[in-house]
């Protein structure tokens, strides 16, 4: 059952060992967790559905459709909600483009749990305010 002050949060990661981490961690800090194993699954099941997920965590680096592909074609789908990317040795220039593109957090891997759930705990209150302001 997803408590009132659980997100819903789509992870996507090609590395299985990192997913299950994702889910884990997201899911002990009271989270509702869905996973895709690659950057073109992770917009269909945006696409099913754009409002549903209140997150989105998600690797850059993967087959089928990197991380930017995946934050432009969740955005086309119609999704408003948060992203934060977990990835590896991003670049600057990969930085100004996630910047450019909207993204609300750069997690670098291997990320310290307490990070991500912090991260994720901010991004839930920013939610909350505008969800208020909204009414």
């Amino acid at each position: 059952m997803i408590q009132p002050q659980s997100l819903r949060v789509l992870c996507a990661d090609d590395n299985d060992l990192v997913l299950g981490m994702l889910a884990r961690t997201l899911e002990s800090a009271g989270h509702h967790v869905e996973i895709a194993t690659d950057g073109r699954a992770a917009v269909a099941r945006v696409a099913q559905d754009p409002e549903y997920f209140h997150l989105i965590v998600t690797d850059t680096r993967m087959p089928r459709l990197d991380g930017f592909g995946v934050v432009k074609g969740a955005r086309s789908a119609g999704y408003r909600g948060k992203i934060i990317i977990f990835a590896n040795s991003l670049s600057p220039e990969e930085r100004q483009r996630y910047t450019d593109l909207q993204v609300d957090r750069v997690i670098d891997k291997p990320g310290k749990s307490g990070e991500l759930v912090g991260a994720v705990s901010e991004l839930r209150a920013s939610l909350k305010l505008a969800e208020r302001a909204a009414r």
